[in-house]
């Protein structure tokens, strides 16, 4: 009797310990399912990230190639509204000196 007793407990602990092992393995090999899963998405996440920051690099190179041509072109701007200042000063000068020379002109006839 203490054979059999010892025996149906080893039997229904035995059962216990296969099923349990067998739901284990299953629970596994779906963690393992999700653990490749979630790699991927985590790897495609990563190239996206790659690619975004490539991305933003070349456009914030973009944007200081722009400054910096904006610059010069304000610079030359600049440059160039002086020169024109100047030539129209000389020019209202030379036109000042035409009309003194027409009148003095005038004058003599």
């Amino acid at each position: 009797m203490e054979n059999f007793l010892l025996l149906s407990i080893f039997g229904v602990l035995a059962l216990f310990f296969y099923s349990n092992s067998s739901t284990y393995k299953s629970l596994y090999h779906k963690l393992n399912e999700e653990k490749k899963l979630l790699e991927e998405k985590n790897a495609n996440l990563i190239k996206l990230k790659d690619k975004f920051e490539r991305q933003i690099k070349m456009s914030l190179d973009t944007i200081t190639d722009s400054q910096d041509s904006l610059k010069s072109t304000r610079k030359e701007l600049q440059e160039l509204k002086i020169i024109n200042n100047e030539l129209e000063h000389r020019n209202r000068l030379l036109q000042e000196r035409v009309d003194e020379l027409y009148a003095s002109v005038g004058n003599i006839a």
